[in-house]
């Protein structure tokens, strides 16, 4: 079954929405540019939903200065 990421979920973990749409497009381009990653996903799922996955995880964190990747 799959998890259900919401808006919601995703601000508890970044709650700015816009660093968390910054954060977000930068990973996607960071996995496009061969970065392996950082937690299971599906197939089926799309580049965004990976990224979600790992910021729902805790795997992606952001500083004011710029985005991390654990």
């Amino acid at each position: 079954m799959k998890q259900e990421i919401t808006y919601d979920t995703l601000l508890e973990k970044i709650p700015n929405k816009y660093i968390l749409t910054i954060a977000a497009g930068k990973r996607v381009r960071e996995i496009v540019s061969g970065a392996p990653l950082l937690v299971k996903t599906s197939k089926k799922d799309t580049l965004v939903r990976k990224v979600f996955k790992e910021i729902v995880e805790g795997k992606l964190t952001y500083t004011e200065d710029e985005v991390l990747s654990k």
